[in-house]
């Protein structure tokens, strides 16, 4: 059961890491701070993960990211299965790029054999190929994902797969690589180069809060405060301005307001989709230009239940705070787990039972109370649920 008192999170994704000095150690996690969790991981600042906690094989850099979930569940979901591709059920298995190998160990005690599946090496191509077949798969073919890289050269690696692949990557999807700071060398040959060098580069330009929707969601604000009663752009039937459920145009010239049930189902006659259940964008019926569903349920979600992220955002000079990603449970919108039904993949991996830490831990969020001293808490602390790497020395 999904708690549906917070709004949809500003910002989470899946990122890749790279050893620096060592470039065959890689390590996949998620976190809704990546350059937070980048320090953590370089022993900056307190926390991090075990393992890439080893001083020689850092500093570790931020090869890629994808975005775009709609929950930290899912986001959580997507990185599990990004970490055993050899492993998940969203992949079937004779489209897998990495195979299972099985490890047989014998009892010195019973004498029986043991047969346990091994995680299989993977070097950066594997990674690359195995995220390309991710995004082309069912369970996750109509989420608004991106990727971004930050590395030319696993940039580059990802562009000769994409030559070379069978199954092109969905529609959608928008790849991008972000170049990071300027260098002295360049600063010193290109004049006008050097007038960027103190702008935010690479993961440190990331907007992780809801800042840059300010100016959306205050006209959204604006238009359902009036008292006015102004009609759905669909059904032309009038909508109040205590309705909660209404979606408004993110596009700054256009005021078109209408009911959620009246625009998805204008969205999926247009794309032509008998068994979608939502659709992924769609053109205004007022203004007639492209918009993401995505994104006006984001809106919709802040608007009805953001409250507390509300007031951070519009307080005077909190320009900063705006930055600061929202704390938020483990919880969906309604409207995207529908997104995952009609995949019919539950949101609490179906994978489960392989990894160090089980997601059963997702599905119990209450903590359960006891009357034993609490432990200390060890040295490192976990943005990913289900972290884990290949270290290959």
């Amino acid at each position: 059961m999904y708690a549906m008192d917070r709004p949809i999170p500003a910002f989470y994704c899946c990122y890749l890491l790279r050893s620096i000095k060592f470039h065959s150690s890689l390590y996949v996690g998620s976190t809704p701070h990546p350059v937070r969790r980048l320090k953590q991981h370089n022993g900056t600042s307190t926390g991090g993960a075990k393992r890439t906690s080893k001083e020689k094989l850092r500093p570790w850099e931020m090869t890629c990211i994808v975005t775009g979930f709609p929950s930290k569940i899912a986001a959580l979901q997507f990185e599990w299965a990004w970490q055993n591709t050899h492993l998940t059920r969203h992949i079937p298995s004779e489209d897998r790029i990495t195979k299972t190998k099985t490890k047989v160990r014998i009892s010195p005690r019973s004498g029986r054999e043991r047969k346990r599946p091994e995680r299989p090496s993977m070097s950066l191509t594997d990674r690359v190929a195995n995220l390309q077949l991710l995004l082309s798969v069912k369970s996750f073919g109509r989420w608004p994902l991106a990727v971004k890289f930050f590395s030319e050269d696993v940039f580059r690696v990802w562009q000769q797969l994409v030559k070379r692949a069978e199954v092109p990557i969905r529609k959608g999807i928008n790849v991008v690589l972000e170049t990071g700071s300027v260098t002295a060398q360049v600063a010193a040959t290109q004049p006008e180069a050097a007038l960027e060098i103190n702008i935010p580069k690479g993961i440190d330009a990331l907007d992780v809060g809801y800042g840059g929707m300010k100016e959306e969601l205050e006209k959204s604000r604006e238009l359902m405060s009036l008292d006015v009663a102004k009609p759905c752009v669909v059904c032309k039937h009038g909508i109040q301005a205590n309705e909660a459920m209404t979606l408004v145009c993110p596009n700054a010239t256009c005021n078109a307001l209408s009911h959620v049930t009246c625009l998805s189902s204008h969205f999926l006659q247009q794309e032509q989709n008998s068994q979608a259940m939502l659709p992924t964008e769609g053109k205004c019926p007022k203004c007639h230009k492209t918009v993401q569903w995505a994104g006006m349920v984001r809106d919709l979600s802040l608007r009805t239940r953001g409250e507390k992220e509300l007031e951070k955002l519009f307080k005077t000079g909190s320009s900063q705070a705006a930055q600061e990603p929202a704390h938020f449970t483990e919880e969906d919108s309604w409207i995207y787990q529908q997104f995952d039904s009609e995949d019919g993949v539950p949101f609490s991996d179906e994978d489960e039972g392989n990894d160090e830490r089980p997601p059963s831990r997702l599905n119990s969020p209450i903590a359960v109370k006891t009357s034993q001293k609490p432990k200390r808490r060890g040295k490192y602390v976990l943005d990913s649920d289900w972290s884990d790497s290949d270290i290959l020395d």
